[in-house]
């Protein structure tokens, strides 16, 4: 940044998932800007430093940076970027509670986190109990900011940003899910149910697994959610 004549004011953190975050605090330190996030994804932040020895740990052991929660709130959920404001959105539960994304409207830019997903697979897991019509409001939510391009936290690379696009096709896939959930009596059916629906997607099939065993652990009687959860990885 610095060799290119720019000031890196902040470090924007859309939700809680540790691999989105786990290395800010080295990012920050070398460029002397803080870690920001709205008060709801700092709290499911604080989550999975708790569940670190119970799952980060355990599928990268000693490649993860030591990483407290250091991110901070800004006033309004607002940044100013010389003279233009860059919004942080509260949207809800996607795939995971308490997310948001980084609105720019001056650029008709939406910087989505995991809120929306580009030529992905998506991960589903956290999503059972009604967390698929949470998400779908999350997504209007988005759509209601009218943006030109959308920046997904997952994506192809062989694909653009446009907006439209964007937010048609993770609309697309939550309906496929929702319907595959309903045909599906097996984890292993589900995914490969929904592989076969979308043949398109070549990346993301690890969380489309994950996700999958996760809502199936669910449904056995007395199941709990975190434990499901962090099983899932294993």
């Amino acid at each position: 940044m610095a060799g290119r004549g720019k000031n890196l004011i902040a470090i924007v953190a859309t939700h809680g998932h540790g691999d989105h975050w786990f290395g800010d605090n080295e990012f920050a330190e070398r460029f002397g800007a803080p870690v920001v996030a709205t008060a709801g994804t700092i709290a499911v932040m604080h989550r999975n430093v708790a569940a670190r020895p119970f799952a980060w740990d355990k599928l990268w052991p000693g490649q993860i940076p030591d990483a407290p929660v250091t991110a901070v709130t800004v006033p309004d959920n607002t940044l100013d970027l010389e003279g233009h404001a860059l919004h942080l959105v509260e949207v809800g539960h996607t795939d995971t509670e308490q997310t948001s994304v980084l609105h720019v409207p001056d650029l008709g830019l939406v910087v989505a986190g995991d809120a929306l997903y580009n030529g992905a697979h998506m991960y589903i897991g956290e999503s059972a109990g009604g967390g698929l019509d949470a998400w779908r409001a999350a997504i209007s939510t988005v759509e209601a900011l009218a943006p030109r391009h959308i920046v997904a936290g997952h994506k192809s690379k062989d694909l653009d940003d446009d907006a439209t696009r964007v937010i048609a096709g993770t609309r697309r896939y939550l309906d496929s899910a929702e319907t595959a959930l309903k045909e599906c009596s097996t984890a292993t059916e589900f995914f490969r149910t929904m592989v076969a629906r979308h043949p398109d997607l070549a990346y993301g099939k690890t969380l489309l697994w994950v996700g999958a065993k996760a809502l199936y652990a669910l449904r056995e009687p007395g199941a709990d959610p975190v434990a499901a959860s962090v099983a899932a990885w294993f």
